[in-house]
């Protein structure tokens, strides 16, 4: 397993495949094993970089408090110090705001982006339901596997987990296999919580990288309309709507999520 510094903070990645590099970025409390079922057919067609956000999995903690912006800046810095020049960013939910503020802070490091069941912020963003927002809320002592199960048979779409119980169980042992501190999640909540205050709903059209936004019509943790948003404020962007999806789009949906990203990676520009 790879690291490379960016600043005081040592970021780590896995390395796949050869090709033009596509760069996967996870949400809030995730690391890079949540995108166990994009690695092999993408890395088939591109060079794969996922990479732990700072506080997550192998990559440093923090400090201190952080935005997303400062996140954005660390992607920045991997791709610097790879080399990887102009690259396709896929993120979602929390990695879909770092991939925006990378969109904005550096668009020449930036070629296609994919948002995934993420949003822009601000004042138009649609929140969720007070019940689902509270599982976002971590308790010191609070046991790992009991806290996942239960948050991500929420946020998935209704009677996934039940009917695909294998893909909680991956998720379990992920969690378990590179747990988060209390300290650490906080501080990525904040950032969260800054972006959904403030946000870059109001610098979307800074945004020029062909863009695709993929989102669960069903998504709970943030809403459908979020999506929708971004689609059409971002300049020629294209809005895929998977129905009955949850939150977790790649998993629940991943033939379709890697046909449809693949392709849109794939193809040239006119």
């Amino acid at each position: 397993m790879p690291t490379t510094q960016v600043g005081s903070h040592t970021m780590a990645y896995d390395d796949y495949g050869a090709g033009h590099p596509v760069l996967f970025l996870s949400g809030l409390g995730s690391t890079r094993l949540g995108w166990w079922k994009q690695i092999e057919p993408f890395s088939r067609k591109f060079r794969v970089i996922n990479m732990d956000n700072r506080d997550a999995g192998d990559s440093a903690p923090g400090t201190g408090p952080y935005t997303i912006a400062d996140m954005s800046e660390d992607t920045a810095g991997v791709i610097k110090n790879l080399n990887l020049g102009r690259t396709h960013i896929v993120g979602i939910s929390m990695g879909g705001m770092i991939a925006q503020e990378l969109a904005i802070r550096h668009p020449e490091l930036v070629d296609k982006l994919v948002l995934v069941a993420t949003t822009a912020g601000g004042p138009t963003s649609v929140n969720a339901k007070p019940e689902v927002a509270a599982l976002l809320t971590r308790n010191e002592g609070e046991d790992i596997e009991t806290r996942v199960r239960r948050t991500f048979t929420v946020i998935a779409g209704a009677g996934y987990m039940a009917k695909h119980p294998e893909d909680l169980e991956h998720i379990v042992e992920n969690s378990l296999a590179k747990p988060m501190s209390l300290e650490s999640y906080q501080r990525q909540l904040g950032a969260c919580m800054v972006h959904f205050s403030q946000g870059a709903a109001d610098r979307l059209t800074q945004i020029t990288s062909p863009t695709l936004v993929a989102h669960g019509d069903y998504d709970p943790l943030i809403p459908y309309p979020n999506g929708e948003y971004l689609a059409e404020h971002i300049k020629d962007a294209r809005l895929s709507a998977y129905r009955g999806v949850g939150h977790l789009v790649m998993i629940e949906s991943p033939g379709r999520f890697n046909r449809e990203v693949i392709e849109f990676l794939g193809q040239e520009l006119s």
